[in-house]
């Protein structure tokens, strides 16, 4: 990942000028002692150049210095940023687990829906004793299933694509049943991501699935490799709940 230039950097690049200078301008000093040593000794220059070569080496040890706070420095960020991709992969997780984003996985889908063709038989049989009612799915139908999925260890459940989380609601207005305040219309599809062996063989040996089947509604259960779960899309009440301190 590129760095911004810092006054790291600006430090650095000074300091690596500074020695470029002071180290030409060493080698054309001695050059130049070079030059008159063959006429006679200037003790002024060099006292000058070793003065020069004095503050060289305290330059390139600075530079050095500086290069080093700065591997340091480039080392602690590096190790801050695979702490906050750390951080970010674990919200995501947490996220999903409360139902606040989309999740993939293997499952099961049970779908349901009202049994249209016994109403109609026992309309025309007894229209008398015909009970509408009898024939439609319910929300307790649905809740019951839902509850069974979470106590076979579903990891995330859906109904008609509403994602149910703790707060959800599932009831009927009428003859209209509500998921998340959504209203739903047969088919139903309740989708739960899991074990597939175990999720299906709870709902097949649970009570409310049987009991489904045995009203000759038209239900089924189907293990899924793969499937998306949408995320949670209502709001949350919280007239009371508060922060700890």
């Amino acid at each position: 990942m590129a760095v911004k230039p810092t006054w790291w950097h600006i430090s650095l690049t000074i300091m690596g000028v500074a020695c470029g200078v002071l180290i030409s301008w060493l080698y054309l000093t001695q050059s130049t002692l070079r030059a008159e040593e063959s006429t006679a000794p200037n003790a002024r220059l060099i006292a000058l150049i070793n003065h020069l070569e004095e503050q060289t080496q305290v330059m390139e040890n600075r530079l050095v210095s500086l290069r080093k706070e700065l591997e340091g420095k480039q080392q602690r960020q590096t190790g801050g940023e695979y702490r906050v991709t750390a951080l970010e992969a674990e919200l995501r997780m947490l996220e999903a687990q409360a139902g606040l984003r989309e999740v993939a996985g293997p499952g099961v889908v049970i779908t349901l829906d009202d049994n249209n063709s016994g109403a109609l038989s026992a309309q025309q049989a007894n229209p008398g004793f015909y009970q509408p009612d009898n024939f439609l799915i319910h929300d307790k139908n649905i809740l019951y299933l839902v509850n069974e999925l979470k106590r076979a260890g579903a990891e995330a459940i859906a109904v008609n694509n509403q994602r149910i989380v703790p707060s959800s609601t599932i009831r009927c207005v009428g003859t209209v049943i509500l998921v998340n305040s959504a209203r739903l219309a047969p088919v139903y599809e309740i989708k739960a991501v899991g074990d597939p062996e175990a999720l299906e063989k709870a709902i097949a040996n649970g009570e409310e699935f049987p009991y489904l089947k045995a009203k000759e509604f038209p239900v089924k259960i189907t293990r899924v490799n793969d499937m998306l779960i949408p995320a949670y899309k209502g709001g949350f009440d919280t007239d009371h709940l508060q922060p700890a301190a």
